[in-house]
């Protein structure tokens, strides 16, 4: 007797938050690279806990000589993580999409869904990278803006080793523009023969070059505009902390205070932009555990955007020179700003910018948090995490028009830890 068809069960949420997640794994580098490690202090019902933690960055302290000591009391600074983050995305299945078997229901419906839920996500986070308190630009002999080369990114890790960003989980995440450039400027120059094979094979840079764990190619690297500032302004020599009183993450939290300063300024001709690096004139780098000088300048990145003529520019890192004693914990820079030392901008003003980024994995932070399992009301709810990324699909019915709907949802908080653990390795546009 020939047996009878069996026909396709019903395709519940479950399944569809299943295999979600799952697309969502293979389809965006730089969400699964960055830190987690916040993530299990939220409550894994609803962030019961509240939608914020205190995050504490390490204590510092400074050395003291001789057997006499002078007790100084640890201040303990930290950065807020803030789950505000809510995005959806709303779809309708009828009962006969959902007897399809999975394969056919995942390609029609599912992936592009995620696609774009995930795609949000990745441009989200990746507004960090105006934060990025330093940059290395390749620059040709008239100052022009060129394609970053193997020295570029050799001079922008050899900044993260000066910044003591850990050695071992560094990652690069380029414009699929400049990756093409970089593998057509690097091509060639590579052994073993496998790594050189699988550069020319793929068209992109692979893993384990130039001291790099991971280089990912991603479509949301941002590109922003450097202002048009002549760089030609001077500091005051006045300086304290900046409270950007709500700014919107992308351009800074409030978060950065007190890891910030306002530098008052003489008058600017021209603007600065949210996320231009700058320069102050005798204001430089220290190895930030000895507190010595590294006679190069400290860059900084500007927080909110200064107008022409404006007279003071918010910064980050924050201003903290040594003290009249010598060396101070947290101490950023050898020695702070002088009357009349030049303001320079980094990249050259008016540059529309590839923001590739080489960073520390531990210098940003994703949080998803898992919303409530809903039971009443609805037809169907399902959620489920997976590499640290919750989400929830729920299908509910409208009387109204005698459909059901269906909504998959994502909650979260990205922040920057340590900005300069990021390194912005530009390149112009066009």
């Amino acid at each position: 007797m020939r047996a009878e068809p069996v026909a396709n069960s019903l395709i519940n949420n479950s399944m569809i938050t299943r295999e979600a997640l799952m697309i969502r794994r293979n389809t965006n580098d730089f969400v699964q690279n960055v830190s987690r490690e916040y993530q299990d202090q939220f409550a894994r019902s609803g962030a019961k806990i509240g939608d914020t933690i205190n995050v504490r960055l390490p204590n510092d302290y400074v050395v003291q000589n001789g057997p006499t000591v002078n007790p100084e009391a640890t201040a303990e600074r930290s950065i807020p993580l803030v789950i505000n983050y809510r995005k959806n995305v709303p779809m309708s299945f009828s009962t006969q999409e959902r007897t399809l078997n999975m394969d056919d229901f995942s390609g029609r419906y599912i992936a592009p869904a995620v696609n774009a839920l995930v795609g949000q996500v990745a441009s989200d986070a990746m507004t960090l990278a105006l934060q990025a308190s330093n940059m290395v630009v390749n620059l040709d002999s008239d100052g022009n803006l060129i394609s970053p080369s193997s020295q570029t990114w050799l001079r922008a890790k050899a900044l993260l080793t000066t910044c003591n960003a850990p050695i071992d989980d560094r990652y690069a995440v380029l414009d699929p523009m400049t990756d093409a450039n970089t593998v057509a400027g690097m091509m060639g120059l590579f052994n073993p023969g496998n790594t050189v094979s699988t550069q020319t094979r793929d068209g992109q840079m692979g893993s384990k070059i130039l001291g790099v764990r991971e280089w990912m190619q991603d479509q949301t690297v941002p590109i922003s505009e450097t202002g048009s500032y002549d760089s030609k302004a001077t500091a005051t020599g006045a300086y304290g902390n900046y409270t950007p009183n709500g700014a919107p993450v992308t351009t800074i939290s409030s978060s950065a205070s007190p890891h910030s300063s306002v530098l008052t300024t003489s008058a600017i001709n021209g603007t600065l932009n949210a996320g231009d690096i700058i320069t102050i004139a005798g204001v430089n780098r220290i190895n930030r555990v000895n507190k010595n000088s590294l006679h190069i300048p400290q860059q900084f990145v500007v927080l909110a955007n200064c107008a022409s003529g404006a007279t003071s520019i918010p910064l980050s890192p924050a201003i903290i020179p040594p003290g009249a004693n010598g060396p101070v914990p947290y101490q950023t820079v050898d020695a702070a700003p002088a009357a009349d030392a030049a303001i320079t901008l980094v990249a050259p003003a008016g540059s529309i910018i590839r923001r590739n980024m080489l960073y520390s994995k531990r210098a940003m932070t994703l949080a998803t948090v898992d919303l409530e399992m809903v039971d009443r009301g609805v037809v169907d709810c399902g959620r489920a995490s997976l590499d640290g990324v919750s989400l929830r699909t729920l299908t509910y019915y409208n009387g109204s028009d005698d459909t059901r709907a269906t909504r998959l949802d994502v909650l979260y908080g990205i922040g920057m830890l340590r900005p300069d653990w990021c390194v912005i390795v530009p390149e112009l546009v066009g």
